[in-house]
C-alpha cells in the first residue's frame, strides 16, 4: 500500500522543521493523537543532518482476521534521517517498525518553501510478504498509518495557529 500526502503550513519552513525535531513537541503531538508511553530515543543534529528516533504505543481496532498479528496496542519505533540547511528544503528518509508485526514501512518527506509558508510532501509504503493475509495486513496497517499522518498534520496545524 502506498500513501501520499501534501501538508501545507502557513509558517516558514524553519519554524515547522523546528517542531519536527523538538522532543517536547513530539511527545505532546504523539500523546495528542492517541499514543501512549511515548519515548524520544534519539534527537540529535549538526551540520545539516538530524536523526530522530521515537518509540510509542499506538491503538488499533483490530479485525478478528488479523488478531494473530496485531494487538489492541502496538509498539512502533520510527527512525528519521533528515538533511537540510536553514531556509530549507529539508529532506527525510524514515522507517517505521511495528514490534512483532511482519510489515515493513518506509518513506520520505520533503519540507520546502511554498508561497507564504511551506509544504511537507509525505510518501509512505507499507509492505507485507506473508501469503494470503499479507495484503489485508498491509492494507490495515496502511490505513491506520494514513489516519495517523492526517492526525499529525492536524495537530501541527492547530499548534502553529496558536503561535
Amino acid at each position: 500500500m502506498k500513501i501520499k500526502a501534501v501538508h501545507q503550513y502557513a509558517k516558514d519552513v524553519d519554524t515547522v522543521f523546528g517542531l519536527f525535531h523538538d522532543p517536547e513537541f513530539m511527545k505532546a503531538k504523539y500523546a495528542g493523537i492517541g499514543a501512549r508511553n511515548v519515548e524520544i530515543l534519539e534527537c540529535a543534529g549538526r551540520a545539516g543532518r538530524y536523526t530522530v528516533k521515537t518509540k510509542r504505543e499506538v491503538p488499533a481496532d483490530v479485525p478478528s482476521l488479523l488478531k494473530t498479528f496485531l494487538n489492541p496496542w502496538n509498539t512502533i519505533v520510527q527512525s528519521e534521517e533528515w538533511e537540510g540547511q536553514p531556509g530549507g528544503p529539508y529532506r527525510c528518509k524514515f522507517k517505521i517498525e511495528v514490534a512483532g508485526v511482519p510489515v515493513g514501512m518506509s518513506g520520505d518527506m520533503a519540507l520546502s518553501v511554498r508561497d507564504d509558508g511551506c509544504v511537507n510532501e509525505v510518501r509512505l509504503e507499507v509492505r507485507c510478504g506473508i501469503p494470503l493475509v499479507g495484503g489485508k495486513l498491509a492494507d490495515f496497517v496502511g490505513g491506520d498509518a494514513e489516519k495517523a499522518v492526517r492526525a499529525e498534520y492536524e495537530f501541527i496545524r492547530a499548534h502553529l495557529a496558536k503561535t
